[in-house]
């Protein structure tokens, strides 16, 4: 049997040497399996490979089999478009379920809002600098004023001033004696008021921070408000931005060391405020709109139907300005006819009484 990598030797003398009946026995020999009869049944084994929707040349499917075969394709390609319509339906289900969950979460940040304490964050009660420097001149007052008096009234008890100047002296000791306490006398200023400033504005501070804390949490606050820039265009702003980025990455209290910082934090929220009062307002005028089954574009139509209204009112004014000015041209025609015809009358009476003279 000739193999399929048999090397012929070159020279004429070889291939004079093969016959027909050489060839023709080689022929007989190669691959009888697949040259008998029956190679079609179902005992003989296929040569090729059994691969799905791949068929052999000698296997052949009756018209049934073939519309099976096209039915079951067709389904199998329905189930496929079906499967792939319930995972885009399912997928788009979670798409809304998730925006409907962060939309109640933004609305419920939006609704702690109104019960900020603004107070405090505003510092309305936090001491000035002028009040602070105030209390402590009036306690170096006070001291000196209270020596002095001391000193007098110690003088007159050695005689060395006039015993009505050392009374006058302990007087003024005593009414400042009683002004120590700021509670005994308001009026005058007392020894107590430059420290209880100086520990009322640590207070405020500590609580103002303790609560900035408390609204921040360990998720932050002011950031995932910031969608309210769309109700507030101030919001917009450079140092809001800053604020509120500060927020997201979680140093705000870091760089809250002023009070410029605090004034700044309740600025933003104040105006956060005034965006949710604006954004409950559109949503309560929104579902009033769904529930009346109205259509916003009917506004529009409205709009458009009022102005056409306008434009008809002022072209019938128009016409109405223009009736009166062509009421006066004829009437000025009708005089300027009337003139003319008696001017004309006597003319035609006196050619007819020329030609009656010539006839006669």
């Amino acid at each position: 049997m000739l193999q399929r990598d048999t090397v012929f030797p070159s020279g004429q003398g070889y291939y004079d040497s093969i016959t027909p009946n050489t060839i023709q026995a080689c022929l007989y020999k190669m691959d009888d399996k697949n040259l008998a009869p029956d190679a079609d049944s179902a005992q003989t084994p296929k040569d090729l490979p059994s691969v799905p929707g791949v068929y052999p040349a000698h296997h052949k499917m009756s018209a049934a089999e073939a519309a099976e075969k096209e039915a079951e394709r067709e389904r199998e390609k329905i189930k496929a478009q079906w499967e792939a319509k319930q995972a885009e339906k399912k997928q788009e289900e979670r798409k809304k379920a998730e925006e409907a969950r962060l939309k109640a979460e933004r609305e419920a940040l939006y609704k702690d809002l109104e019960t900020l304490n603004y107070e405090l964050l505003s510092l309305s009660e936090y001491p000035s600098d002028f009040e602070i420097e105030s209390a402590r001149r009036s306690r170096l007052g006070w001291f000196f004023g209270l020596g002095i008096s001391v000193f007098l009234f110690t003088s007159s008890l050695l005689n060395l001033v006039h015993p009505w100047v050392g009374g006058i002296a302990g007087g003024i000791a005593f009414v400042l004696w009683l002004s120590h306490g700021t509670g005994m006398m308001q009026f005058l200023p007392g020894l107590s008021r430059y420290p209880e400033l100086l520990a009322k504005r640590r207070k405020i501070k500590n609580g103002v921070t303790e609560y900035i804390q408390q609204i921040e949490a360990k998720r932050g606050f002011i950031h995932r408000i910031y969608p309210l820039v769309h109700h507030n265009p101030r919001l917009r702003a450079r140092k809001f931005r800053r604020i509120a980025l500060m927020s997201k990455e979680h140093n705000l209290m870091s760089n809250m060391k002023t009070l410029q910082d605090v004034a700044l934090y309740h600025e933003y929220l104040d105006e956060c405020r005034k965006a949710a009062e604006e954004y409950f307002r559109s949503e309560r005028e929104d579902q009033m709109l769904a529930d009346l089954d109205f259509d916003p574009s009917v506004e529009d139509l409205e709009q458009e139907l009022t102005d056409n209204a306008h434009d008809e009112e002022s072209a019938e004014s128009d016409q109405t300005d223009q009736l009166p000015e062509e009421k006066s041209l004829k009437t000025d025609d009708n005089s300027l006819k009337n003139t003319d015809e008696p001017a004309v009358a006597p003319n035609v009476t006196s050619s007819t009484q020329d030609d009656q003279s010539g006839q006669s």
